[in-house]
């Protein structure tokens, strides 16, 4: 008997079933190729901003240790600055992931410029890029030559010019008034208030969030406990620095005699300081010493000093001066004596000491829909990551920063000339700036 072997085929059921599966693994397939695809460009982006800050540090080692600064000179910026130091720019400046030119502002698909040259930046004609460079990070561009906690005044009836290519600061509110010429930029936790014959070259901004010196009570322990402070009398004529730079007087200093400086070196005290004739000695020269004071500091007479000036308490100059350095004060600060003040970089005991204010794990290049940004903490988080703040608001820069370019996440480069891939919440917890305070926020 001869059996008959049916062969059964599929039902139309099962072979939806097998069809959907197919579906299913294909779109898989197909999402995680595309997802492989944008962690190729990712690290391209990475290798590009790696290179932009190796460009850049080869610039500072040129440049007397300053980073590329879009503030350096008008119409100047970044890009030209680091050219020399990066014979593959054009590429290196380019996210494969907005590689198409927005002939403007760009978003997070579309790379800066180039611009009409007839519009209101006529110096970006010709350049295009997918990054910007974090302001924060130029040379001296954020270091307050003179800082202050508490209210700081400049001016009077005598004429006061500031030439600093940095900034003045202070935790409070600026009030300038008289004759008053200031090479640089002033920066207020408050109000800015000028009156009188007033000149900046700078800029002025009021009300940025927790501005901060460094701490001058902070210096001097620190000071006190590395550097081992030969003690002197406050009642000294003669300072000599030859034995040992450090030297610190246990009450109050009121040099108003014949003193002398020899050699240069760090006074500290740990009273007051009281200035109101020759400091140094009437036709010394100018002193090489700085001077560290955990209570305040007054000069009312004839100061001629190169060096930082800190007072734990309030500094108020209100003789004649001719001063280079930098002026820090726990409180108040008030200029309303004549003279001349230079900025110079802060010594090696100061935070900010290197010639900028530059941290460890600073952001240097990023992501970015312009040319470059100074982000605050208190930045709202925009609308729409696609486009970021295309209105470049000045007191709203992280939006230039925030944009949704891969995956949720921006690339940022950092001072150390790394690079790394950051979310767009956790742009609120990076070290922007020395007076950045990181914030929590919620990125949707």
């Amino acid at each position: 008997m001869k059996r008959h072997h049916h062969q059964r085929g599929f039902s139309l059921t099962e072979l939806l079933v097998a069809l959907a599966v197919l579906a299913v693994l294909a779109a898989i397939l197909i999402a995680g190729l595309a997802r492989a695809r944008e962690y190729a460009r990712i690290a391209q982006c990475l290798s590009n901003l790696h290179q932009l800050s190796l460009a850049a540090l080869s610039y500072a080692q040129h440049n007397q240790g300053a980073l590329p600064s879009d503030y350096k000179m008008p119409g100047g910026y970044w890009y030209p600055e680091i050219a020399p130091y990066d014979n593959k720019l054009a590429a290196n400046a380019i996210c494969p992931d907005a590689t198409a030119p927005s002939n403007g502002i760009g978003t997070a698909t579309t790379a800066w410029g180039p611009v009409n040259p007839a519009g209101p930046y006529p110096w970006l004609q010709g350049t295009t890029s997918s990054y910007g460079l974090n302001n924060y990070a130029n040379p001296g561009g954020t270091i307050p030559g003179i800082a202050s906690v508490g209210e700081l005044t400049l001016g009077g009836n005598q004429t006061y010019q500031q030439i600093a290519q940095g900034a003045l600061t202070s935790a409070t509110g600026i009030t300038a008034s008289g004759d008053v010429s200031i090479y640089g930029n002033l920066q207020a936790g408050g109000s800015i208030d000028t009156s009188g014959n007033f000149y900046i070259s700078g800029t002025e901004t009021p009300n940025m969030p927790a501005l901060q010196p460094p701490s001058v009570s902070n210096i001097f322990q620190t000071i006190q406990s590395t550097d081992n402070p030969t003690p002197i009398s406050g009642n000294t004529t003669v300072i000599n620095f030859n034995n040992n730079p450090y030297q610190i007087i246990n009450g109050d200093f009121s040099p108003n005699g014949q003193i002398q400086i020899i050699g240069s070196g760090t006074l500290l005290v740990t009273g007051s300081i009281d200035v109101s004739s020759w400091f140094p000695a009437n036709g010394t020269g100018t002193a090489n010493i700085n001077l560290v004071c955990l209570g305040s500091i007054n000069f009312s007479g004839q100061v001629n000093i190169n060096g930082g000036i800190y007072a734990g308490g309030d500094l108020n100059l209100s003789g004649k001066y001719n001063l280079g350095g930098v002026l820090v004060s726990d409180g108040a600060l008030a200029d309303t004596g004549s003279g001349t003040y230079s900025q110079k970089p802060p010594p090696s005991f100061d935070p900010r000491s290197g010639g900028r204010d530059l941290l460890d794990s600073q952001p240097l290049f990023a992501d970015c829909i312009w040319v470059d940004g100074s982000p605050t903490a208190t930045d709202a988080v925009p609308t729409n990551t696609q486009l970021g703040d295309q209105s470049l608001n000045a007191n709203d820069q992280m939006g230039r920063f925030c944009i949704n370019r891969h995956l949720g996440q921006i690339n940022v480069s950092f001072t150390d000339g790394s690079a790394h891939t950051v979310p767009l919440a956790q742009l609120w917890q990076l070290n922007w700036s020395s007076s950045f305070r990181a914030q929590n926020v919620v990125v949707p």
